[in-house]
């Protein structure tokens, strides 16, 4: 009897051990490797912060926890249940003695099914597990995505505040040179008021900017999961940009990918949910045991004895109303639609890494084009208030035009810079979603 209680004892612990050991191998928290890919350090210490006190990343853990306890259960589930219910009496009849029994029951129930239902579910439980460490990875990414997408949006805004105060301040400048042309007859009430009204123009979008300023501010606060009145963060013109080689995108990190890898799980459960299925054919063998330490045991009094029970029982289903039958189909079915769910996060995900890179490839060359377009606006607007000053072959008009179009090309440029990191973000994304 001491040789089965070790027995199982051990089995117990070895389930215990091999159980931790899955766990250990496989709840790899996201490493820093986006460190290599965000080098700005303000924003790697946003990141930082909301990997700490994200409210979705710590939900997610949470669902790892009790996933990973899920699993723990599903590897005990070859091993018997014990229960214990002592339980004693007290009777005493009219001048008789009173009598008192009492019962020590120690009862096991072991239940082997024997086409494999309890290795299926102790597979399922493995790769929901799996699956939940996946999703705490992909919400890792697409967080840091958020953050880094969010940091250089308050960048260009700075840039573009920047750019617009200095706008405000060349517009002024225009606008005093056309009230000194209008005192000496050289221009009328009408270019003074299009020179205010492009300059009030210019401040209301200056306010425009200061108020998406303040929500973007409020958004990284959302994300991180702190308050902040103002965010630490570099000069447009020093901020560290994204790194990440385009020319080094290989179609492998599409099998790391946390979606690829949960869809290759659920095909993996679909498998095994055909197994328990199917194992339901087979018979079941129960094996129930019960030793008691009673001594109502057919005397008045008498000493506490053992009595010892063990019974055994083979099931094997003949006719459940196609129950069996039914279930094991559906089975079947699941597992075509959770291959056609793999084939297409497979197709998906090529297809976001194709549109990625075009991304950056397009972006790239934009930029170019809009810098080029910026130095020929810069060149007109100096050269039209140079004439509007010291000839009349220019009116304020074309003055006023160059200078809108000038500060719309500074603008664009700036627009253009952000939707490259975008287009990089997306390609981190991608690469790893």
């Amino acid at each position: 009897m001491k040789a089965i209680i070790y027995i199982l004892f051990a089995a117990v612990a070895l389930c215990g051990c091999s159980t931790q050991r899955i766990i250990s191998e496989n709840n790899a928290e996201m490493s820093d490797d986006w460190r290599n890919v965000f080098i700005d350090k303000p924003l790697q210490a946003l990141i930082d912060t909301a990997l700490q006190h994200n409210v979705d990343v710590l939900t997610v853990r949470q669902n790892i926890e009790q996933a990973s306890w899920q699993m723990r259960s599903a590897g005990l589930c070859y091993l018997p249940s014990f229960a214990f219910a002592p339980s004693a009496t007290w009777q005493k009849a009219q001048s008789q003695p009173a009598i008192k029994t009492y019962e020590l029951p120690l009862t096991m129930q072991w239940e082997m099914h024997l086409g494999g239902e309890n290795k299926a579910k102790k597979s399922t439980a493995k790769y929901l597990y799996f699956s939940a460490q996946q999703q705490l990875v992909f919400t890792r990414r697409k967080l840091i995505a958020e953050i880094a997408n969010a940091y250089y949006t308050l960048l260009m805004i700075d840039r573009q505040l920047q750019l617009t105060a200095e706008s405000i301040t060349l517009q002024q400048k225009t606008l005093d040179a056309i009230r000194e042309l209008k005192d000496i007859g050289k221009m009328n009430e009408l270019a003074v008021n299009q020179a205010e009204a492009l300059l009030h123009e210019t401040e209301a979008s200056e306010s425009a900017l200061k108020l998406q300023q303040q929500k973007t501010i409020i958004a990284l606060s959302l994300l991180t999961g702190r308050n902040f009145e103002n965010v630490e963060r570099s000069d447009y013109a020093d901020a560290g940009l994204i790194n990440i080689d385009t020319s080094a995108v290989d179609l492998q990190h599409l099998a790391t990918r946390p979606d690829v890898l949960t869809a290759e799980y659920n095909l993996r459960i679909a498998a095994n949910n055909i197994r328990a299925a199917k194992s339901q054919f087979y018979p079941t063998l129960q094996i129930n045991a019960t030793g008691v330490w009673t001594n109502n045991l057919g005397e008045i009094v008498n000493p506490g004895k053992m009595l010892l029970t063990l019974v055994g029982s083979l099931t094997q289903p003949l006719f459940q109303q196609g129950r069996i039958k039914t279930e094991y189909k559906i089975a079947q079915s699941q597992e075509h639609q959770a291959q056609t769910a793999f084939s297409q996060t497979l197709l998906q995900a090529g297809c976001e890494v194709a549109e990625a890179l075009s991304e950056c490839r397009f972006s790239s060359q934009k930029i170019q084009m809009r810098e080029a377009q910026t130095s020929s606006a810069l060149k007109a607007f100096e050269n039209s208030r140079w004439l509007m000053q010291y000839s009349e072959s220019v009116g304020y008009l074309e003055v006023l035009t160059a200078q809108s179009t000038y500060l719309n090309a500074l603008i664009q440029t700036s627009s253009e810079v952000l939707e490259e990191q975008q287009s990089r973000i997306n390609l981190y994304k991608a690469l790893c979603q």
